[in-house]
């Protein structure tokens, strides 16, 4: 396959690590305004990174590229798919209980999988998804000191 392809899907998945990082900021920053409908775009939005993800996954699988480059987006899919069904197609309240541990599990593990994948493509990359993801952090802790997540 083409080089200029999986250079094309690597720059994707970047800019999708950073926007999921963005989009967290300004989930979390809604959710501590009480501003539901943004926080429920956001949310919806970071879902919909699953697609692009999935597709850069396959393509780098097809193109017999390192297990990295396939498996670390696929992190950020699970997560999304598990986001979706709890919270926009069951609508599970499972916040302050029990089952919100592998759910963080999950969320921290597909957001260093974002980040390792930026590494991947050199450190620079990896530095700019380090500082969305501390933008994203920060954000947070915002909400978090506002509502407290339903704790």
């Amino acid at each position: 396959m083409n080089p200029y392809l999986f250079r094309t899907v690597d720059f994707g998945v970047f800019i999708i690590a950073n926007a999921i990082n963005l989009l967290l900021a300004v989930m979390f920053v809604a959710r501590a305004r009480r501003a539901d409908k943004v926080e429920r775009i956001t949310g919806l939005l970071i879902v919909a990174m699953a697609l692009p993800l999935a597709a850069a996954s396959i393509l780098n699988a097809f193109g017999h590229r390192s297990g990295w480059t396939w498996g670390l987006p696929l992190v950020m899919v699970v997560f999304c798919v598990v986001e979706y069904l709890v919270d926009y197609a069951l609508k599970i309240n499972f916040r302050g209980r029990r089952p919100m541990k592998p759910y963080l599990l999950l969320f921290y593990l597909a957001l260093m999988a974002m980040i390792g994948y930026s590494f991947l493509l050199g450190k620079t990359y990896g530095y700019v998804t380090l500082a969305t993801y501390f933008l994203h952090m920060a954000a947070t802790a915002y909400s978090y000191g506002r509502v407290k997540h339903g704790v």
